[in-house]
């Protein structure tokens, strides 16, 4: 965005010498100051495109500074400052020109769901609480899955093992069109589960190989192995791979 906009002016105007003042791409804040200061010097369409630019960069600007500015608000209050403090320092005053300390606490809301929220969570204050909301939920379905993960890891990893095994030995029917994604993932990460995230997540490539193989015996009509015993590895693998419920 900068740079286009220093384009739209150096293409623009006759008179160069004002873009000698130019602050440089990386100086965000001071290219949309210069760009504002300057944006006369444009006519017609440059003259639009170049507002709409200054418009964008300013709305980056403003969220690119979210996170700082919550940073600092959380690390004043640790050091002691009261909300009323911060709103007196912010000019957040009421009709008696007092500050008013729930407005203070509102922006830190506000802050809050801007950075940690979703694109699609709004920006009220009252949803900050669902944001908290949901990361716990996302802890404890993590520390579920993590839990379950160990509890079936020695069948799982002993399955997955035997799976490649008659994968290798070419006893497991694939799509020769398919790139072997999963098989590829499932060989590198066997042997590379260093904790229990890791070997919770085992499950994965497992069940990645196992749906693409019955997958592919439904398109082409085939049984999905060439040899019962590849044939009850991958019904034993698919079935401690098979999600709960």
């Amino acid at each position: 965005m900068a740079a286009r906009l220093y384009e739209l002016h150096r293409e623009a105007s006759s008179d160069e010498e004002y873009l000698e003042l130019w602050p440089g791409d990386r100086e965000l804040f001071g290219v949309l100051s210069f760009a504002q200061e300057h944006a006369s010097r444009l006519k017609g369409e440059a003259y639009r495109a170049a507002a709409v630019l200054r418009m964008q960069l300013a709305e980056w600007l403003r969220l690119a500074a979210d996170p700082f500015q919550l940073s600092a608000i959380d690390d004043a209050r640790a050091g002691g400052t009261s909300w009323r403090e911060l709103a007196l320092k912010l000019r957040y005053l009421d009709r008696l020109g007092e500050p008013n300390a729930g407005s203070a606490m509102n922006l830190r809301k506000r802050l809050y769901v801007a950075v940690n929220g979703q694109p699609d969570d709004r920006r009220q204050p009252q949803v900050a609480h669902l944001i908290d909301q949901r990361a716990v939920e996302e802890r404890l379905a993590k520390a579920r899955f993590i839990k379950a993960g160990e509890a079936r890891y020695a069948d799982l990893d002993a399955a997955a093992r035997v799976l490649l095994r008659h994968y290798v030995a070419g006893e497991l029917r694939t799509d020769p069109d398919d790139d072997g994604f999963w098989w590829e993932q499932l060989s590198e990460v066997v042997d590379d589960r260093r904790d229990a995230a890791e070997r919770a997540n085992l499950v994965v490539y497992v069940r990645g190989v196992t749906r693409e193989t019955y997958a592919y015996a439904k398109r082409s009509g085939q049984q999905p192995a060439v040899t019962d015993q590849a044939m009850q590895a991958l019904e034993a693998a698919a079935a401690l791979a098979t999600p709960p419920g």
